[in-house]
């Protein structure tokens, strides 16, 4: 199950290993290893990860498989111990298939380069420097 709001996210990395945070995470928004720079969705998270979700605070929990997350003993970010499974084959299916309905949106022929067709700027860029008053 996704949350509708924001939810703060824990993704370990299945390339390097690190824990990714992803505070406020949308779904839809991409997941790329801070570390490493892999997308973290290009794996099959139903078969190396895990998922809980921290029954305090509501902060998503995908660890490693062999990570021993147990409740009532592991502690989450915010203190809490009790944890409850996440059907995590289902909930990266509805991540995957939100990160493609985002991406449906963009336009294919937007260049982030150059500004847009229709933006006129004042005069000469290199106007702007040579009017600078502090170079007289």
């Amino acid at each position: 199950m996704i949350p509708d709001t924001p939810f703060d996210l824990l993704m370990e990395c299945g390339g390097c290993g690190i824990e990714n945070l992803f505070p406020g995470f949308i779904p839809g928004t991409h997941l790329i290893c801070k570390q490493c720079r892999e997308n973290m969705l290009a794996q099959d998270f139903s078969q190396t990860h895990q998922g809980h979700t921290c029954a305090s605070c509501g902060m998503i929990l995908l660890v490693k498989a062999e990570t021993d997350l147990i409740a009532g003993e592991s502690e989450c970010q915010c203190g809490g111990t009790d944890f409850v499974e996440l059907g995590l084959e289902g909930f990266v299916v509805r991540m995957a298939e939100a990160q493609k309905n985002e991406s449906d949106d963009d336009d294919p022929n937007f260049d982030w380069c150059r500004s847009a067709p229709g933006s006129s700027l004042e005069g000469d860029y290199n106007e702007i420097f040579d009017d600078d008053p502090g170079f007289q």
